[in-house]
């Protein structure tokens, strides 16, 4: 009998234990469920077109805090963020329009990192006294938090920036996108083959071949492979797109535009020929059956301080004052040999040899000055260079005159300031031609890797009531 009731008292707790058990089991499983749960419903939906109109939205309100709101934690203090742009536009108290309409389409993965997304060429206008401006931006964002994922930004970047008197070119320009065809269905691919170059990612070029195409294209191959360890910049604006007739799948981009150089120095331009297809049985993408490097290279070289040009270079007003300032004289005559060869490369239109005199980290500062109001404007070498693009394709007649120049430094570093008078004349006839008045200041120095002198600050202050040029 005792053995029956210790059986039944031991039979009776195990039970209780193991409904005990369950019973956290359960709980925790509960618990677990609402955790998983609440961080899949409290992971962002929102899509990256939603979060564009959130950043068109805060630029337009001007609120500086809306703006803050939309970054990532600490990307905005990083140098390359373009975050300061913004916030002295805010500062500034300057009205801005944004069109976001193309955004979407032009909305794809970072080639630095799949993470991210990059939303290119979105057109702004900012309405600064007198002449408005309009701007391209590049943003880059991407989904951070660890349980309440949201977009952020990483970057905003000014790509480009131009006075624009009307709002027709604003539109217009918002619906324009210099290096995409519409039309093409390898629009995008071709993008995608200009980021891997200008990163000169090896991994993601090869990457971008048919396997089968590559080993019998072999030569062209290996030669696009080794202009990856070069520096260079894909010009996609006179691209033709051209689907192969006999081939549902096939299509030739040629004109394609490649511009090398290595350590700041210039070295060649040359075209290229794109080959694509859809490829693959039974996921079928678009890729590389052939690149074809040109053979019509454009070359320059670099520029010396012991260079000669033609004495009407430099403008007869300003001979008399060639030699004002208290530099040397061997540096007053190689730099104003080097102005002189930047003053004919901008009337000229010679955009390789322009670009060529500026530094690789040069920093050009534009100020316009309108009713006692200053905006500045700041390129880097990249942006200035599609910029000067942009200019000699919109004036058929470029002039430049340059007067009270002054040269002060030593035999490495020259402080340079002149009066310019620029004088531009567009192609369309239907447009006058536009000039303006202002002070240049130019910081050139020789650069230590090769001895060349070039410009690495440059200072612009645009006037619109004053005399044509100053007496001294």
């Amino acid at each position: 009998m005792n053995d029956f009731q210790n059986s039944a008292i031991s039979n009776s707790k195990s039970f209780f234990s193991f409904s005990n058990n369950v019973k956290w089991v359960a709980i925790i499983g509960v618990i677990v469920i609402l955790v998983i749960g609440g961080i899949w419903f409290s992971r962002s939906s929102e899509t990256p077109v939603a979060f564009l109109v959130k950043w068109k939205s805060a630029l337009e309100s001007g609120d500086i805090k809306k703006y803050d709101a939309l970054w990532s934690k600490h990307a905005s203090n990083k140098i390359n963020s373009g975050y300061q742009d913004t916030a002295q536009l805010f500062i500034q108290d300057m009205p801005i329009d944004v069109d976001i309409r193309q955004a979407e389409k032009r909305t794809r993965k970072d080639p630095q990192d799949p993470h991210y997304l990059r939303i290119e060429n979105i057109p702004i206008r900012i309405n600064a006294p007198g002449e408005p401006l309009v701007q391209s931006r590049s943003l880059i964002i991407a989904k951070t938090g660890l349980i309440q994922q949201r977009w952020k930004l990483i970057r905003d970047e000014v790509v480009s920036e131009d006075i624009s008197s009307d709002l027709t070119a604003f539109e217009e320009d918002s619906l324009t996108d210099p290096d995409r065809s519409i039309d093409s269905p390898v629009a995008d691919f071709v993008l995608a083959w200009k980021e891997v170059l200008e990163s000169q990612n090896r991994k993601k070029y090869a990457s971008l071949w048919d396997k089968s195409a590559r080993k019998k294209n072999n030569s062209n191959y290996q030669l696009a492979l080794l202009q990856l360890s070069q520096d260079l910049v894909v010009d996609l604006s006179e691209a033709t797109y051209t689907p192969v007739t006999y081939s549902k799948t096939r299509h030739v981009v040629d004109n394609i535009s490649v511009s090398i150089s290595s350590a700041g120095t210039y070295i060649e331009t040359h075209t290229r020929t794109l080959t694509i297809e859809k490829k693959g049985f039974f996921v079928r993408k678009w890729k590389l059956i052939n690149d074809v490097v040109s053979g019509d290279f454009i070359s320059d070289e670099p520029i010396s301080q012991t260079d000669q040009f033609p004495e009407e270079v430099i403008p007869e007003e300003s001979v008399s004052n060639i030699f004002n300032g208290n530099a040397p004289l061997d540096t007053q005559l190689k730099v104003s040999q080097i102005l002189g060869k930047w003053q004919k490369a901008w009337e000229d239109k010679d955009l390789d040899t322009y670009m060529s005199i500026y530094a690789e980290k040069a920093l050009i500062t534009r100020v316009a000055v309108r009713n006692g109001t200053e905006t500045s404007t700041f390129l880097r070498k990249d942006q200035l260079k599609r910029k000067m693009k942009k200019l000699n394709n919109y004036y058929a007649d470029i002039q430049v005159v340059i007067s009270n120049l002054v040269i002060d430094g030593d035999s490495a570093v020259a402080d340079v300031s002149f009066m310019q008078k620029f004088k531009g004349t567009p192609a369309s006839g239907s447009r006058p031609a536009y000039s303006d008045y202002g002070t240049k200041k130019l910081d050139l120095m020789v650069d230590p890797a090769d001895g060349y002198w070039r410009i690495y600050s440059e200072t612009w202050s645009r006037y619109e009531d004053v005399p044509e040029f100053p007496k001294n």
